[in-house]
């Protein structure tokens, strides 16, 4: 089967099988080609589109940002990515365009389902900040206002429109002011901050409050501070009435929104305390109020439990209960009881206990719970290795990450500390590091050897962030990425490179030693026939040495010669993907895309690791090389009865066919700066893996280069 015919079938099954609409356009806007996808999402046959303009099949389109887009595209001959809401489909689509040697071809996606979830939680967000009973505002990093929400307003007393671009410093009493602005440049600076400060407000009332201040971090960068600010003065006032005397026990209750009930289940009423009716949403009665009228308060859904609950604590058991509460306006509370059974006589049994509205605190509990859940699934799918240590040093929680990097499982690192993961050699001079860095409560960054349970060190990156609870540092987060093989894959391309220079190195030696060599070597024989009384020993020795020259700068030339050291079993498509990783880079900058075609199901064989990826990686680079416009470089894989077959297929220059006869000949390149040893070196390496190189090529249509090795090993 003919390259090209292979290659468009290959196109039109890979078009077909990718997640994402496609269509091409030639230079006069006409359809070329769509995959089925593409044609889903436009809502089209493909009979409607192929060969149309699609001017005439889009006409309300003509004018909009999305055609000018496309436009831009092909005059710039660059790619473009943009998100566009087409109106007449009445869905969102996320398009990727980049100009072809026929014209246009676009990528897109329908993002619509997408783009309304966006919505929503920018509404979840904004209903938060407007309905939240705390005090939430944005400041600048001069401490100016710059929005707030109705309970600041509440709160402080001053509008919206008098808080803009007003400074915290003008309200805060001065004896503490000294306080908030430490905290607030700390905060500033990138630490989160709770502490507690008094201000005045607009009417000059004094406000105790418990101020929370974390960084606004935008694109990496810090450029505000967010505050919640939550009124704690009537928690004040309550400890000091508390403090003062048992009168006032009744009115920090009432500030509490703690109500006193009594029950008689004999008489089966409640007598309740002012409190408790307010907490009801009612006004203050003195008379008892019946047990069957206080079920009738209590939520359906919850009735049943409660008469339960309740019948266990006239049978003796004290108990503290949560249910719900429909007010008679109507509006739903949580209330918790708490109750202890009291005989006044034993022909009359009486419970006594306390009432509290909890609503609020159930919301913020809930919240919690959503913000542990969202820790927590950090900490599960993180890919990289997360701990959560004390101030010790030992381990309080790890993910599984972690667990899979170091060998030991969660229940083995909670019995642990760090130190125990160092080498011993660096134990000492890494406790030190930590412990100084600890006293100063910053995060940092280190690398290190770690031991894994088998034995074996592995280099590691480790992010270590404090924990701070009320302003004390607890413990620290560490967050650690494993750069052993990002290592080894550097010390591969370095290898290369020394490699091609020793070649360059080895060839320039040969050269300016062989010719002299030649001659130094007829010169003694001359000598040693000219004067057949001399000692021959003397020219004996001095040709020995001029073949051991000889000798050496044969040796040269073959210094680059690859030698399989460690054979394992590996699989081919994962060291591809560590390959086109290390690559991805270069790729991109070359705007050369990397299509991978792997077969999944391939069996791993039976080779040296690091010298298979130094054979990937000359190929790749030299097609990425060859293609210096850019274009695609697809790379598959397959197998056929005992062996596995890779192709690297680029879209370049091409290499015409006397140069391809040539290709892996010593010193032989078609590259202007290149030395002629990565392909011989890469083809010396495929050889001691008992496998084969195939190079094609044609001149303006591409190379392929294809790598046969056996299955069944060496």
């Amino acid at each position: 089967m003919a390259l090209l015919e292979m290659w468009e079938r290959f196109e039109l099954q890979f078009l077909e099988n990718i997640s994402d609409g496609f269509i091409a356009f030639d230079r006069h806007w006409n359809v070329i080609s769509v995959n089925t996808k593409g044609c889903r999402l436009l809502f089209c046959n493909r009979e409607d589109l192929i060969g149309k303009s699609i001017y005439e099949r889009f006409p309300a389109y003509n004018e909009s940002a999305f055609y000018k887009k496309l436009h831009a595209a092909w005059e710039s001959n660059k790619e473009v990515n943009f998100a566009e809401y087409a109106s007449e489909l009445q869905t969102w689509f996320e398009v990727k365009a980049f100009p072809t040697l026929e014209g246009l071809a676009v990528l897109f996606r329908n993002v619509t389902e997408q783009r309304q979830k966006e919505t929503v939680e920018k509404q979840y967000y904004r209903s938060l900040f407007l309905q939240h009973p705390d005090a939430v505002y944005a400041m600048d990093l001069e401490g100016n206002y710059r929005t707030v929400n109705p309970s600041t307003e509440r709160i402080i007393g001053y509008s919206r429109a008098e808080l803009q671009n007003r400074n915290f410093r003008s309200h805060v009493f001065s004896e503490d002011l000294p306080k908030v602005v430490h905290f607030f440049e700390e905060a500033a600076r990138g630490t989160a901050q709770r502490f507690e400060a008094r201000i005045l407000k607009k009417s000059g009332e004094p406000v105790d409050l418990l101020i929370t201040h974390v960084p606004i971090i935008v694109d990496g960068a810090i450029v505000g501070v967010y505050g919640i600010a939550k009124d704690i003065t009537k928690q004040k006032e309550t400890e000091q009435a508390l403090r003062l005397s048992e009168k006032a026990l009744a009115q920090s209750q009432r500030i509490a929104g703690i109500g006193y009930w009594e029950v008689d289940f004999q008489a089966r009423v409640s007598k309740w305390s002012e409190e408790t009716f307010r907490i009801f949403g009612l006004e203050p009665a003195q008379g008892p109020v019946s047990l069957e009228w206080i079920m009738a308060q209590v939520h359906p859904e919850d009735r049943e439990r409660v008469k339960q609950e309740l019948q266990k604590a006239e049978n003796g058991h004290p108990l503290r209960l949560e249910y719900r509460i429909i007010r008679s306006d109507g509006e739903e509370r949580v209330v918790r009881s708490q109750r202890e059974l009291a005989h006044y006589q034993p022909e009359s049994r009486k419970m006594f206990g306390v009432i509290q509205d909890v609503t609020e605190q159930k919301r913020t509990e809930q919240l919690l719970i959503e913000s542990q859940k969202r820790y927590q699934s950090l900490m599960t799918y993180n890919s990289d290795g997360v701990a959560a240590m004390n101030l010790d040093g030992s381990y309080l929680e790890v993910n599984p990450a972690f667990e899979r990097m170091t060998g030991y499982k969660r229940e083995e690192l909670q019995q642990m500390t760090y130190r125990q993961l160092v080498r011993p050699e660096e134990a000492e001079q890494t406790s030190v590091i930590w412990d100084t860095l600890v006293r100063e409560a910053v995060p940092f960054t280190i690398s290190q050897q770690l031991l894994h349970k088998n034995g074996q060190s592995f280099e590691v990156n480790t992010h270590n962030i404090p924990i701070i609870v009320g302003d004390e540092v607890t413990g620290y987060f560490t967050i650690s990425r494993d750069t052993s093989q990002q290592k080894r894959m550097d010390e591969i391309l370095r290898q290369s490179d020394k490699l091609a220079a020793v070649g360059q190195l080895a060839a320039a030696v040969a050269h300016e030693v062989r010719n002299p060599l030649t001659s130094l070597k007829g010169f003694t024989q001359l000598l040693q026939h000219e004067f057949p009384d001399a000692n021959q020993s003397y020219f004996d020795i001095m040709k020995g040495e001029l073949e051991r020259i000889e000798l050496i700068s044969g040796e040269l030339l073959v210094l680059a010669k690859p030698k399989p050291e460690r054979f394992e079993l590996r699989s081919v498509n994962q060291v591809l993907h560590e390959v086109v990783t290390l690559l991805e880079s270069q790729a991109n900058m070359s705007n050369v895309e990397v299509v991978l075609s792997l077969e999944p199901t391939l069996p791993p064989i039976f080779c040296d690791e690091n010298q298979l990826k130094q054979v990937f990686v000359n190929i790749m680079k030299n097609g990425i090389e060859a293609m210096q416009d850019g274009g695609k470089l697809t790379i598959s894989t397959r197998r056929h009865h005992h062996h596995l077959f890779i192709a690297f297929q680029d879209e370049g220059c091409g290499i015409s066919k006397e140069k391809l006869e040539r290709i892996g000949e010593p010193f032989f390149t078609t590259k202007e700066k290149g030395t002629g040893l990565g392909m011989m070196i890469t083809q010396k390496i495929v050889q001691h893996h008992k496998g084969t190189l195939e190079v094609e090529s044609q001149q303006g249509r591409g190379t392929t280069v294809k790598v046969s090795l056996p299955i069944d090993g060496m």
